[in-house]
């Protein structure tokens, strides 16, 4: 089948692992707290077999920083002094741009060097406030400078494709691309959905792929989402939208987790069921989210 197979989660693999991933900065944390293991979960995908590696740069920014930073400075005395040498390392810039700068660049080197010549590497970029949380978006103005910032910090690092990964409004979704579109890499967009015809903000499905229209946009997926939601989305995507298109689904049962720690899995029959559909309907691009493993997309390799 022709189709290309996009990585699963970083987050709730480093969790498996065994790794405590910090509020905030999240999976971002390992890339320098764990550099090793995040190698080795970029080497597990490739041996897996898939076409893209996605940096682990979903959470470095510096609102992320910034928040970690100043939970350190309310911190004081005995009571604040472990989480203060856990993240000592923050304080070597002294700016929380500049912490989030480096583990970006640490970021992306680490899946470049997993990846080789011969896969492309996604910079990810994810809602700036809180990808379950639209409502938190912080405004236009303000979201064209961030997503400029980390947009060309990306293309610096020297990605080959930029995501907007898990988006949550049309609105947080437009000023994203606005400012990308400028940058000389492709831009894929994926959204999380509240229902099957719904963005988590209540903005239809739809009206989100027409807005699309207006920028160069290589291809749309839809990521997070739980097997039934996904499965249910994808005819209302294939309806509406003529360019390429993709899946790559949250495993855990329910609804996803915020801080990506799944407690039960879907089978892997469940996820194999939902790839044999979407591949039959035409998608190019398929992988997992929070909960999928190695061992998934190893998977997804034998239905080629």
């Amino acid at each position: 089948m022709n189709f290309k197979i996009l990585d699963g989660a970083m987050g709730s693999e480093l969790i498996r692992n065994g790794i405590t991933l910090p509020k905030h900065l999240w999976s971002a944390d390992a890339n320098q707290s764990h550099p090793e293991l995040v190698s080795q979960i970029h080497g597990d995908y490739i041996k897996a077999g898939v076409d893209f590696i996605t940096a682990n740069t979903f959470r470095t920014t510096p609102r992320a920083f910034a928040k970690t930073i100043g939970k350190l400075k309310e911190a004081s005395g005995d009571r604040g002094t472990q989480t203060a040498m856990r993240y000592s390392y923050l304080f070597r810039d002294g700016t929380a741009e500049q912490e989030a700068k480096k583990s970006l660049t640490i970021a992306v080197d680490l899946a470049k060097r997993a990846a080789g010549n011969n896969t492309p590497v996604l910079g990810s970029i994810a809602p700036l406030e809180d990808c379950y949380l639209p409502k938190l978006f912080p405004g236009e103005k303000i979201a064209k400078k961030e997503f400029s910032l980390l947009g060309n910090w990306l293309v610096n690092a020297g990605v080959d494709i930029i995501l907007l990964e898990t988006m949550n409004s049309i609105q947080e979704t437009v000023a994203g691309l606005s400012v990308l579109q400028q940058l000389k890499v492709p831009v894929w967009v994926s959204f999380v959905l509240k229902d099957h015809g719904h963005l988590l903000s209540g903005e239809s499905l739809e009206s989100a792929m027409k807005q699309l229209d207006s920028f160069k946009v290589e291809m749309i997926l839809l990521n997070c989402n739980p097997i039934n939601r996904t499965t249910k989305a994808v005819d209302k995507l294939v309806d509406n939208w003529q360019g390429n298109w993709g899946v790559y689904p949250n495993l855990g049962t329910g609804e996803p987790s915020p801080d990506g720690d799944i407690h039960e899995r879907e089978s892997m029959h469940s996820f194999l069921k939902l790839a044999e559909k979407v591949i039959s309907m035409g998608a190019a691009v398929m992988g997992g989210c929070c909960g999928s493993t190695p061992e998934h997309i190893h998977s997804l390799n034998q239905l080629k």
